[in-house]
């Protein structure tokens, strides 16, 4: 798998992974900034994505229903590390 790298906010970020809703034709991307939080954890975000051949271009989840399926797979993802 191509490992997805890019920058917000001049800090390097990795995609954990990405995924696309054929329901709703968006795409979201689960990444990390590899900071460790002040509970000891470290950072895992989420947003919509627009990828072209040479950027990421995040979007800011406005609507609860994308939050809520991102909610989702972050939680789903964090099991099957868990499980692992």
């Amino acid at each position: 798998m191509e490992r997805l790298q890019f920058k917000k906010n001049n800090i390097i970020c990795d995609a954990l992974f990405t995924y696309h809703d054929d329901d709703t034709n968006k795409d979201y991307i689960i990444y990390t900034d590899n900071l460790i939080n002040k509970d000891n954890k470290i950072n895992i975000y989420y947003s919509l994505y627009k990828k072209d051949k040479d950027s990421i271009n995040l979007i800011n989840i406005k609507d609860i229903n994308d939050k809520e399926i991102c909610l989702e797979l972050v939680k789903e993802y964090l099991s099957s590390i868990k499980n692992n």
